[in-house]
C-alpha cells in the first residue's frame, strides 16, 4: 500500500512542476488539545472511571493541490496528515484492542487511500487522500471521476437528500467533509437548471447512485432526486431554498424504501426545515427542525463516539424529531462568538456548544469550543459528557 500511496503523491506533485501558473497549492497546519469529561454506564463496562477528565491531542496539516493543464481540465488532490495521541487514546486502545486507532484510520472509499505510518496504544500517525479526481468542464457539461465531494443537501445541519457524502454536523474540525470514489456528470439544461447524475462505490463494494434535477421558480431553488443508497434503500426526495419576508428558508425531505422487503426496516420519511435571519446589528440566527417518521417518542440512546461515526440521513436521530438553534455575533471585527444547541424534545436531552473564534492575523486563528451534552442516563445526549477544544490554526 505504501509504495502505491507514495507513487500517487509523487505523480501529482511531478505534474505540478510543469504547471507553473496553472498550479495552485494551499492548506493549513493546526494543533488541537481536547479534554473530555466522559459519561455513561458504557465506561464502567470497559473499566474506565467516568469521574476522570481524559485528554488527547492532534497535530495535523492539509494540502490542497490543483493543476489546470487546460481551461477545461482540472486535476485535484487533497491530502490530510494527522498525528493523534494522549491518555484517552491509550486507555481506549489498551482496553479495546486498538479500537480507537481502528476507528480513526477506517477507510470508507473503494480505493484504499489511507496509510498508517505508525500505530500503537499511545497513538498513531496517518495520511489520507480525501480528494483525488479528474474533472472536465465545458459550457454545458461537467464530468468528474475519482475521489470527490458530492453534496446534494441544502439544509445547514440535516440533509436527507444527500445520499453520497452526508456529514456529521458535530465534526466541526473537518470543513472539507469526506469524499466518495465516484463518477459524476452534471448537465446544465439552462441558466438556472441542471441534471446531476452520480455513482459511487464504497469499501464494502456497496453502490450508491442517483439523479437530481435542479431548477429555479418564483425566485426559489428547487430540486428533485431519486436513487439507491448503499444498495439497501430506494430513495426519492425533494428540496428547496429561498427567502420569506427577508429571512432565508430551506428544507428537504427524502422517503426511504428498503430494497429487501424482508428486512425489519420500515419505509421512512426524513425531513428537515430551517430558517435564518441576519439582524441589522450583524447578529445571525439559525433555526431548524428534523422529523423522522419511524422515530420514537420515548427515551433513545446515542453512542459516546457520536462525533466519529459515519452517518446517513437515517442516522440523524432515533427520535421522532429534533430541534436546532444557533446564533453568531461579531463581538469585534477580530472576535466572533457562536452559540449552538440541539434538543431531543421527547426525552429532554440536549447539546449546547458555545465557541469563540479569534483572528490573530490574516492567516492565523485561535478557536475555542465546548461541546457539552446533557440529559438522563440512556437519553440521546445524556451518555456523551462534555468536551473542550482549543485549536491554533495557520492557513497558507
Amino acid at each position: 500500500m505504501s509504495r502505491k500511496f507514495l507513487f500517487l503523491c509523487i505523480l501529482f506533485l511531478s505534474l505540478s512542476a510543469f504547471a507553473q501558473k496553472k498550479f495552485t497549492l494551499d492548506g493549513r497546519i493546526e494543533g488541537m488539545p481536547v479534554f473530555w469529561k466522559m459519561k455513561g454506564a458504557s465506561l464502567s463496562s470497559i473499566g474506565l472511571p467516568s469521574d476522570k477528565l481524559y485528554s488527547y491531542a492532534s497535530i495535523s496539516n492539509r494540502l490542497n493541490i490543483n493543476w489546470y493543464p487546460t481551461d477545461k481540465i482540472k486535476f485535484s488532490v487533497g491530502v490530510r496528515n494527522n498525528s493523534i495521541f494522549g491518555d484517552l487514546v491509550y486507555e481506549l486502545n489498551a482496553r479495546l484492542d486498538g479500537m480507537y486507532n481502528t476507528m480513526v484510520s477506517k477507510e470508507t472509499g473503494f480505493m484504499n487511500l489511507t496509510h498508517v505510518w505508525t500505530s500503537s496504544n499511545n497513538g498513531m500517525l496517518i495520511t489520507n487522500l480525501d480528494r483525488l479526481f479528474f474533472q472536465y468542464n465545458s459550457a454545458k457539461i461537467s464530468f468528474t471521476l475519482g475521489r470527490q465531494r458530492i453534496n446534494w443537501g441544502i439544509h445547514p445541519v440535516w440533509q436527507p437528500n444527500d445520499i453520497f457524502n452526508n456529514f456529521n454536523y458535530l465534526d466541526f474540525n473537518y470543513p472539507e467533509r469526506p469524499g466518495s470514489d465516484a463518477v459524476r456528470v452534471q448537465y446544465y439544461t439552462g441558466m438556472t437548471s441542471s441534471l446531476d447524475l452520480a455513482y459511487k462505490i464504497d469499501s464494502n463494494h456497496h453502490s450508491t447512485f442517483g439523479a437530481k434535477y435542479s431548477f429555479n421558480q418564483w425566485n426559489t431553488d428547487f430540486q428533485l432526486m431519486f436513487g439507491l443508497m448503499n444498495e439497501k434503500f430506494w430513495v426519492s426526495g425533494f428540496g428547496f431554498s429561498g427567502n420569506l419576508g427577508g429571512a432565508g428558508i430551506s428544507g428537504e425531505a427524502s422517503y426511504f424504501i428498503p430494497k429487501d422487503q424482508n428486512t425489519l426496516f420500515k419505509n421512512t420519511l426524513i425531513a428537515s426545515l430551517g430558517f435564518n435571519y441576519m439582524f441589522k446589528n450583524s447578529l445571525f440566527l439559525n433555526l431548524g427542525a428534523l422529523f423522522n417518521s419511524q422515530g420514537s417518542k420515548d427515551q433513545v440512546s446515542r453512542s459516546m463516539f457520536t462525533m466519529m461515526e459515519d452517518i446517513t440521513p437515517l442516522d440523524y436521530t432515533k427520535s421522532l424529531g429534533a430541534l436546532f438553534v444557533s446564533s453568531s455575533y461579531p463581538i469585534t471585527p477580530l472576535i466572533n462568538i457562536d452559540l449552538t444547541g440541539m434538543m431531543n424534545p421527547f426525552d429532554g436531552s440536549f447539546y449546547f456548544g458555545p465557541s469563540f473564534n479569534f483572528s490573530l492575523s490574516d492567516n492565523v486563528s485561535f478557536y475555542l469550543i465546548a461541546q457539552t451534552f446533557w440529559g438522563s442516563e440512556g437519553s440521546e445526549y445524556g451518555d456523551i459528557g462534555q468536551m473542550y477544544f482549543g485549536r491554533l490554526q495557520w492557513n497558507f
